[in-house]
């Protein structure tokens, strides 16, 4: 009996030991893998956030890499229009009014693409600024804290805080693990007396910062899962020792489905991650400055197209007679002005033909007016003075109808966008443009929405021995085993990010100024003033590049304007409302002293008495600008030809004849800028004239012999004084750029003064 009951209890004894070896052995293994599967998790979350940091990196870089575009383009445009000031001058005698129109144009290219790169320059400074900001301290990695490396081993030893139905389950007999599980009832973790176990429940989430902050001193995190659904939101916690799910067999592990690196549900809806919102808060800083600057230099190339056809009108119709030619060249300058409408706006049918007839009226009418000048008739002039305000008023309408076409409209935040470019479609990749609708300014900007917001929990570490984050992992209450993640334990790194207010965003937070307490008050009241009506409106970020090209496009709008009413006043007679004086007046002899002036070593008399002589020429399209006499000879030169004619009395009256200079190889082919004439001997025997020729802008001097009106004896040839007119004179040439001071050498070559 006694020997049965021995064996009997051995073999009680045996089994115990064998099922209490075989469900350790399975504790110690599911902890095992419980690890890995935690550092494993680390690891994806450390992944997710670095391509969340690349996602911020390729928007913000997408604006510095438009930026760095239109700053190439700006600057070859802005090359352009200062040598159109410089060396594209319209030649002496262009009317006014065509000037007028020419330098407003470049004026006008000058203006916006100057604009355009101070607004490119602006948003890619601020666009780098806001991402350093973000990437320094808004989208960090979560890399795991001590305590949560600590969490997510297990000691063997905690296997025998285990329930006993657990440690000594029988398989099969005794059901599946779940079912012993089920009997255990796993809870939410309780508050302790004295700050033990657990910390108090999380609050209601603040709307000014979209989370809550966790009670008893601990640091928030993200209950998980189910875990969340059990933990009271209001302190003293009303669920705690509620029974919840867990996702071990054990009810150790609280599920991490509510993690917000790895919940599914924020991932949905783009808009929904913080990252991205914290961008597109960002966004609103320099998003004006970047459509504005496209704006800008959309409006200055397509200024600078209409500059280049007045240009050609004045030069090829009117200096040179080409009509053919200018309305070629006009009308493909237009081409390209309507083309540009169409690549940068998104306008209705009846808004592109608008723009279009704004657009090509000016150019085409000054044409027209141009070709009409040319012919100096009464009839011919009356209708340049009825063509010309008309060009000066379709300039205005043009600028006022594109500050309607660029239909600016406020985004959320206070950025103000030209959505009547298509440029804009490039500056938001997500599309919100149309979508977004004004909501509260002062709302939560950075809070994640999703799951992981309901409540969140910390379990402090009791102030023992032997208490660390590894012993704290494995819990029990009242026997039920307690489900914990890692983020939940003391010392752990937060899961949910706290959300940034809009304030943090203000630019002057870079920077902030010293204020005295006027000024704080100040500030005080105008932030209570932007709570109630919302944000002022010098205060939005996107006002100021609006109002800068609103002013700015008003400003030429003005000035064409004013032309345009000049222009009227001139063509009604009144002539002289913008007279200037000459350099040298009855009014400026009082400061001119006798020998003292650099212009001039004394009075000048008015010349009186003055008689018109008629001129013809070889050529209709003769345009000379530079004439000279001596002893009875005239030579005149145009840019390119040289002409002489011989004066005499009978001339005087009937009118002078210039006739092609004869051939003078040094100045062939070259732009003359003037003409100086010297004529030695007399008139019936030996006179020898030499024409002096400046050219190549100034730096060349030619001297070139005039045998038409030289005396046989004077020139160069056989005995008999015979010479070949129409031969080709080498002429003698001198430099006179560079070292026009120094000392020369004019028999040799060399260059003089």
């Amino acid at each position: 009996m006694v020997v049965g009951a021995a064996a009997a209890a051995a073999a009680t004894g045996g089994t115990g030991v064998s099922l209490f070896e075989y469900n350790r052995k399975n504790f110690l293994f599911d902890r095992k893998l419980r690890q890995e599967t935690e550092y494993q998790i680390m690891d994806f979350r450390i992944r997710q956030a670095a391509l969340w940091r690349e996602d911020v990196k390729d928007i913000i870089g997408l604006t510095s890499v438009k930026m760095d575009t239109y700053l190439i383009v700006n600057a070859v445009q802005l090359g352009f229009c200062v040598m159109a000031f410089c060396e594209g001058r319209l030649a002496a005698g262009t009317p006014t009014w065509l000037i007028g129109c020419h330098t407003l144009c470049l004026g006008g290219a000058f203006m916006y693409l100057l604009m355009s790169v101070w607004f490119s320059m602006h948003a890619s400074v601020t666009a780098k600024a806001y991402e350093v900001r973000l990437l320094t301290q808004h989208v960090r990695l979560p890399v795991p804290t001590w305590a949560q490396l600590e969490g997510a081993r297990t000691y063997a030893s905690t296997f025998e805080k285990v329930n006993a139905t657990q440690m000594f389950r029988m398989p099969f007999l005794m059901g599946t693990q779940e079912q012993v599980l089920r009997s255990s009832q796993p809870i939410a973790p309780a508050t302790e007396a004295g700050g033990g176990a657990v910390g108090g429940a999380a609050a209601e989430a603040s709307p000014d910062i979209g989370v809550g902050s966790s009670g008893g001193g601990g640091r928030p995190a993200a209950l998980p899962g189910g875990v969340a659904d059990a933990v009271s939101i209001a302190e003293g916690g009303e669920l705690a020792g509620q029974p919840v799910e867990s996702a071990d067999l054990w009810g150790l592990e609280a599920k991490g489905d509510g993690l917000y690196e790895l919940d599914g549900t924020i991932r949905a809806d783009p808009r929904n991650m913080r990252h991205l919102r914290l961008v597109h808060e960002a966004l609103q800083y320099w998003q004006s400055y970047d459509g504005f600057a496209r704006v800008s230099m959309s409006m200055g190339t397509n200024q600078l197209v209409t500059a280049l056809a007045y240009y050609v009108i004045g030069y090829v119709l009117v200096s040179n007679r080409a009509v053919v030619a200018c309305w070629l060249a006009v009308l493909l300058f237009m081409v390209i002005a309507s083309a540009l409408i169409r690549l940068d706006m998104s306008l209705t049918g009846f808004e592109y033909k608008t723009a279009v007839m704004l657009v090509t009226s000016g150019p085409m009418l000054c044409a027209v007016a141009a070709q009409q000048w040319m012919m100096q008739t009464k009839s011919s002039l009356e209708m340049v003075n009825v063509l010309t305000p008309i060009v000066y008023i379709s300039q205005s309408f043009w600028l006022m109808f594109l500050l309607y076409v660029c239909k600016v409209s406020e985004q959320k935040g206070g950025a103000m966008l030209p959505t009547g470019f298509r440029s804009v479609m490039y500056i938001d990749i997500f599309g919100w443009i149309r979508s977004l609708k004004p909501t509260a300014r002062r709302a939560s900007i950075g809070g994640p929405v999703g799951p992981s917001t309901v409540g969140k929990t910390n379990v402090q570490a009791p102030a023992a021995p032997g208490a660390g984050p590894g012993v704290q992992a494995v819990r029990y209450d009242r026997g039920r085993p307690v489900p914990l993640r890692p983020e939940q334990l003391a010392g752990a790194a937060s899961s949910i990010p706290e959300a940034i207010k809009r304030e943090d965003f203000e630019p002057t937070t870079f920077v902030p100024r010293m204020m005295d307490d006027t000024e704080k008050e100040l500030e005080a009241e105008e932030r209570q003033q932007a709570e109630s009506v919302g944000v002022l409106a010098h205060k939005r970020p996107g006002y100021i590049p609006w109002t800068i090209f609103f002013y700015a496009t008003s400003l030429l709008i003005v000035l064409w304007s004013i032309c345009g009413i000049l222009v009227v006043c001139e063509s009604l007679g009144m002539r002289n409302l913008l007279r200037v004086e000459p350099l040298i007046s009855s009014e400026a002899e009082d400061w001119i002293e006798t020998g003292n002036s650099l212009l001039q070593t004394e009075k000048i008399a008015h010349l009186s008495g003055g008689r018109l002589v008629p001129t013809r020429w070889p050529t209709s399209h003769a345009q000379p600008h530079s004439i000279a006499c001596s002893d009875g000879v005239m030579v005149s030169v145009s840019r390119f030809s040289l002409y002489a004619a011989e004066m005499s009395r009978a001339s005087a009256a009937s009118g002078i004849n210039f006739t092609m200079a004869s051939p003078c190889e040094s100045i062939e082919g070259e732009a003359l800028r003037d003409v100086a004439l010297s004529c030695q001997g007399k008139q019936d025997v030996g006179r020898d004239c030499r024409a002096f020729v400046l050219h190549r802008q100034g730096q060349l001097l030619s001297s070139c012999r005039l045998p038409a009106l030289s005396t046989a004896s004077a020139l160069p040839g056989n005995a008999s004084g015979s010479t070949d007119l129409n031969s080709a004179e080498p002429g003698h040439l001198t430099s006179l750029a560079m070292e026009w001071l120094g000392e020369g050498n004019p028999a040799a070559g060399g260059p003089q003064e």
